[in-house]
């Protein structure tokens, strides 16, 4: 049992009757006289219950739940934390079941075996608005003890604050970090088509964080995720319903014409079909809802990490597919193993064609933080380079969700509970791996290294002719604005994630302000109109990312300087 966090029953009782009675009956004891109980005052003043939204921060341990999110006849993370919220009469009953009628929403969604060591959740909950919340913080005094009253000791809430009608966990969030640990010795049994004898943990390691470092940028990670065969299978069986449809409107009267449209509709369909497992075996139409953005992707050692060496991954990006960190870390995984090799592994991630990579453990992946912005930046998780430009706005109430105390907390549970739990869930059974693996890699032994090799390079000459067309275009564009004040694309395609990945920040309000004033200064002059994308970044290094965000805030202010 957790001492520092957990709670002993007979408490858990009485925190819960402390926050039903801060919603109950109050009375009015000013006018009390001797006598006369406080029960019996005949002008008591019941507290006022509404509905506003609020921001939950917490954290979990997987072990033992079948993901987070709410699902028929599994028990869940949110199985738990409604009956929590439910319990401490901050929901009503009618609200149990569906959870869409209070507009309940969370930061991200985690597998079965994922953990959380900081997750956001926000919904319409019952509080007492005018007694109950801090004016300046926004916290609703007592709810995180009532709900930790009645949570397990393996879900632990941080904070409870009042927030913006209009925010939601799930759509405000920008940005996810997660963390993943993964044992030395795992990586050395995971050795197929090499010997152990030939294993070098140093060379393993430098070519598993290289690895790792070409996830950064804007990619299209169709290979990196699980739902694509899904997809696959939901297309070829409308294909079929589609075309049986027609072939039954299509239907004569005559016996023999019935059984010959009958088999050739059998026949077509089978055509079709089979065309889509030739797409699915070879190449996949390239879809706008597989690409995504991964501001930093990196790889460390742990020496001690539970008495053994670890590898330590972390990944922030803005948002990621099913399986996505998982397939990740396995592909890096079988690069580092020799299982496959870098034509494969740049094939699965720079091209359309189908390489198969390993999925992870999930017993390693760890949700570590997340960030909120967009265009109504009215909370922050920490203090950041966003919050104080988002406080700026006047008659916009801003919430910072975590204080100093929180985050001690939080990080003192993810270490004492969830590190811990990593550390355990690796004692598995290595052989059914070994044959997952063995599996993965015949699956990819029609790949031609040639072929690949030939298909990089024409990849490789289409882009430096994409980015020579989108130089062009972006010179011609700030000689016009020069000249004749025309308003047109003045940085290169995805610059603000480079801006992200490059000093390490959010993407929101900072961001903005900094390529505001790197487009006032190329208007002025002071970067010439030919200067690339690496010309452009050392012009900001040598004046200060700082600087330059703060000049943006006063062009976007109307301040002159």
């Amino acid at each position: 049992m957790l001492t520092r966090y957990g709670l002993h029953p007979t408490a858990r009782a009485a925190l819960r009757s402390h926050f039903y009675r801060s919603f109950s009956v109050l009375p009015d004891t000013s006018n009390n006289v001797a006598g006369h109980s406080v029960g019996q005052h005949n002008d008591d003043k019941s507290t006022k219950l509404v509905k506003r939204k609020v921001a939950i921060v917490g954290g979990f341990m997987g072990k033992g739940f079948h993901g987070l999110q709410l699902n028929d006849n599994v028990y869940t993370i949110e199985d738990e934390i409604r009956r929590a919220i439910l319990q401490a009469g901050a929901m009503r009953d009618s609200n149990f079941e569906h959870l869409s009628k209070i507009d309940w929403a969370r930061s991200s969604r985690t597998d079965k075996g994922v953990h959380a060591g900081c997750i956001v959740f926000s919904g319409k909950l019952l509080i007492d608005e005018e007694n109950r919340v801090d004016p300046v913080s926004g916290r609703v005094h007592c709810l995180k003890e009532a709900l930790n009253a009645s949570l397990p000791d393996n879900i632990r809430v941080f904070s409870c604050t009042r927030v913006n009608k209009r925010f939601s966990a799930r759509k405000n969030c920008v940005l996810r970090e997660y963390e993943y640990f993964m044992p030395l010795s795992f990586v050395k049994g995971s050795i197929i088509k090499a010997t152990n004898g030939d294993f070098d943990p140093d060379q393993a390691v430098t070519e598993f964080c290289h690895a790792l470092r070409r996830y950064e940028g804007v990619h299209d990670f169709h290979n990196f995720t699980r739902s694509r065969s899904y997809f696959y299978k939901i297309q070829a069986k409308k294909t079929q319903n589609e075309r049986l449809l027609n072939e039954i409107k299509s239907l004569d009267d005559v016996m023999d014409d019935d059984t010959e449209s009958e088999n050739s509709a059998v026949e077509g369909n089978s055509e079709e079909i089979n065309q889509l497992s030739d797409i699915e075996g070879y190449t996949r139409k390239q879809l706008f809802r597989h690409r995504r953005s991964i501001y930093s992707c990196t790889g460390s050692v742990v020496s001690n990490f539970d008495s053994e060496p670890y590898l330590r991954v972390r990944i922030v990006g803005q948002a990621f597919l099913l399986n996505q960190i998982r397939c990740m870390i396995g592909a890096a995984l079988a690069v580092a193993t020799k299982g496959m090799s870098w034509s494969e592994f740049d094939a699965a991630l720079l091209t359309n064609r189908i390489v198969r990579v390993p999925i992870a453990p999930a017993e390693g992946l760890v949700l570590l933080s997340s960030s909120f912005g967009g265009r109504l930046h009215t909370v922050s998780l920490y203090n950041d380079s966003n919050t104080p430009l988002a406080k700026e706005r006047i008659g916009v109430m801003h919430r910072v969700l975590l204080d100093h105390n929180e985050d001690e907390e939080m990080k003192n549970f993810r270490e004492e509970v969830i590190y811990k739990q990593v550390a355990q869930s690796w004692n598995m059974e290595m052989d059914r791996w070994r044959t997952y693996l063995e599996r993965c890699y015949e699956a990819n032994e029609h790949l031609n290294e040639d072929e690949l090799c030939q298909l990089l390079h024409e990849q490789d000459q289409s882009k430096l002719a994409h980015k020579h067309k989108n130089k062009t275009f972006l010179e011609y564009n700030r000689v016009k604005l020069t000249e004749i004040g025309r308003q047109g694309a003045l940085l290169p395609k995805q610059f603000t994630t480079k801006l992200c990945i490059r000093y390490n920040v959010a993407p929101g309000i900072f961001t903005t302000d900094l390529r505001r004033a790197i487009a006032h200064h190329l208007k002025a002059g002071k970067i010439p109109h030919d200067a690339d994308e690496e010309q452009i970044m050392a012009y900001i290094d040598s004046c200060g990312p700082k600087t330059l965000a703060k000049e943006g805030r006063y062009v976007r202010l109307n301040i002159q300087t």
